[in-house]
């Protein structure tokens, strides 16, 4: 069974897949605070634990090292050598993550100081990968990284570019699961940047799900950019144009760029006049390749009229325009803005089924997507 839970956890991402017994955390927003949902628990719940009690999670995906997308990784997981886990990390119940992937954006743009401690142990991955270490393949070791080193892909290290399907995780085949690499481009071909602090680009992907391994096509497409701006999804949506590989956009679940922030429709600072209009590319990209039944999730607080960006107000009236008001789930409202639970699909042989006891009243219940999704193409290798 594969299945993918959405945490509510405010301005931040925190996505768990797991097909059968395999575990990929896509981000972190991990606080320590009474009033929020105890993720930390329930993710103890869904990873594995090896023969001496230790837990251990296959795959942690950092889209980019901003702090909300890796808060409590420095607290909550193991970072170091392996062979040096010691009783007192047992205790705490400090996860190992046996394969991290991330991008080379950490390398240079690691501010906060679990950002600071994940770059601290990619740096230590990477020396054994260039060593040629017996123990770079070893479980806590492990390191993949998406993007390009300059204007080359990287070397000795494990690595992938857009155009690249991934369909391997943590040294094992995955015959339910592949991840279709959209970005992060080579620096120079997005010049564009809808905010003006922002210097490089989000890990964009698209999950493509089996329902059997004998399966020829997906039933379940995930697709997902953590802060990517409306710059980088025209983008793609250019890249996948002349490549012939649009079907690589279809999504069942789209989880809105940057917590329901403007930068997906136009650039910020929002003002009247200049940026209040969406740009017909962000528009576009969700009309032609949303599938039967799609939702847009909101990894974000509460969404109010007020000013704030993100997650900013008529970014979400603009998603209900192209997706449907019952098809635009904000965490922070599930089932109820007082007390916020995760969001579950399972994958079926029609699609996503939504899994989760928030489920508002009144629902069908009914698989969104599609068996008949078109078929994968051959990869391109973008300039």
């Amino acid at each position: 069974m594969s299945k993918i839970k959405f945490y509510p956890v405010d301005n931040g991402d925190t996505v768990l897949i797991k097909v059968d017994k395999t575990t990929i955390q896509i981000d972190a927003n991990i606080r320590n605070n009474d009033d929020c949902y105890d993720v930390m628990s329930d993710l103890l719940d869904e990873f594995s634990k090896d023969s001496e009690g230790r837990y251990h999670l296959d795959l942690f995906m950092l889209t980019h090292p901003d702090e909300d997308h890796c808060r409590g990784i420095d607290t909550n997981y193991y970072l170091g050598n392996p062979e040096k886990y010691s009783d007192e990390d047992l205790k705490n119940d400090l996860v190992i993550i046996d394969e991290l992937m991330v991008t080379p954006m950490l390398f240079t743009g690691a501010t906060s100081e679990p950002a600071k401690a994940l770059k601290k142990e990619a740096e230590r991955r990477r020396k054994l990968w260039d060593d040629n270490s017996r123990d770079k393949t070893k479980a806590g070791n492990r390191l993949v990284i998406i993007g390009y080193d300059g204007d080359k892909r990287y070397k000795n290290v494990t690595s992938y570019i857009p155009g690249e399907i991934i369909k391997e995780v943590n040294g094992k085949s995955m015959s339910l699961l592949e991840f279709f690499v959209h970005s992060p481009f080579k620096d120079s071909l997005v010049e564009g940047r809808a905010e003006a602090d922002k210097n490089a680009t989000s890990i964009v992907m698209q999950a493509r799900f089996k329902y059997t391994s004998t399966a020829t096509q997906p039933s379940a497409l995930y697709l997902f950019g953590g802060d990517a701006d409306h710059y980088i999804w025209k983008e793609i949506q250019e890249q996948c144009t002349a490549h012939d590989n649009d079907d690589k956009l279809n999504f069942d679940i789209f989880m809105a760029p940057h917590h329901c922030s403007w930068t997906y429709f136009n650039n910020v600072p929002y003002m009247n006049g200049e940026t209040d209009k969406p740009v017909e590319s962000s528009k576009t990209m969700i009309k032609d390749h949303k599938t039967n039944g799609a939702v847009i999730i909101a990894s974000s607080k509460q969404i109010k009229k007020d000013k704030d960006n993100p997650p900013h107000h008529q970014s979400k009236e603009e998603y209900v325009k192209l997706i449907g008001a019952d098809k635009f789930i904000s965490l922070a409202e599930e089932p109820d803005s007082k007390k916020p639970k995760p969001v579950v699909y399972e994958v079926t042989s029609s699609g996503f089924l939504r899994k989760d006891k928030n489920q508002q009243k009144g629902s069908t219940g009914a698989a969104i997507g599609s068996s008949s999704t078109s078929g994968r193409k051959s990869a391109y290798g973008c300039k």
